[in-house]
């Protein structure tokens, strides 16, 4: 199967690769997300509108090959939730990424594409990135508009909140050169929310420390293997 948008003028060396694309769908308890009209329960049993959903994924590979370069995924943007590998040929068994920014690229400067502060994922130099962000509104919040915020950063220890994250694929994914596959991946909402968070009484972080830290544990595992859709054999 030929590389994914190819032409005759790519690189010898990318006709010796495979390709393989990552499409996320950011979910709510295993339902499609719906930003802004669409009201939630939490595990807690708050009702909860969410109105913004943003985080990056960096050092994102297959094991042995196939890392690219830094992704934000906007749940309000579908467009960003394609992201696309180049790999060896090969047996790939697990993907592995950052959930968020490591120190390295928190530490080296101004940065462009997806790390360009422009996006709004920036705090200073001294706080660095926000990993990852989600906004809503729900009735029990006594804030102004009923609104609830959390904003994760912080790459410093012991707080920071940058997981590296590794998912078993559900079968072995054999490419071979010129192949092309998709790997679907969840990403739920709904663990921000885990361990009982009343919103009633913890609705802001907005800060790196140990409120932060401890949101990054739980939010770690939103992620799940939905499908991978294999190469159409030679």
């Amino acid at each position: 199967m030929a590389v994914v948008g190819c032409s005759l003028f790519c690189p010898a060396w990318l006709w010796a690769q495979a390709t393989v694309i990552i499409v996320v769908k950011p979910v709510f308890a295993n339902e499609p997300l719906r930003l802004a009209d669409k009201c939630y329960l939490t595990p807690h049993g708050d009702s909860a509108f969410i109105d913004g959903f943003r985080f990056y994924m960096t050092h994102i590979g297959l094991g042995k090959g196939g890392k690219t370069t830094d992704k934000l995924i906007d749940a309000e943007d579908t467009a960003t939730a394609r992201i696309t590998l180049n790999v060896p040929p090969g047996d790939y068994n697990q993907l592995s990424f950052v959930l968020g920014v490591d120190s390295a690229d928190n530490t080296n400067g101004a940065n462009g594409g997806d790390l360009d502060p422009a996006k709004g994922m920036y705090w200073a130099w001294n706080t660095g990135y926000i990993m990852a962000k989600i906004e809503g509104r729900s009735p029990v919040c006594t804030t102004v508009h009923h609104a609830f915020e959390f904003h994760i950063g912080g790459y410093m220890p012991p707080n920071n909140t940058a997981r590296a994250i590794t998912l078993p694929l559900p079968n072995t994914l054999r490419l071979q050169k010129g192949d092309s596959a998709i790997i679907t991946l969840a990403a739920d909402a709904a663990t921000w929310f885990s361990g009982n968070l009343d919103l009633a009484t913890t609705n802001s972080i907005l800060i790196p420390g140990k409120a932060a830290a401890a949101m990054a544990d739980k939010y770690a595992a939103m992620f799940s293997v939905k499908e991978v859709t294999m190469p159409v054999a030679k």
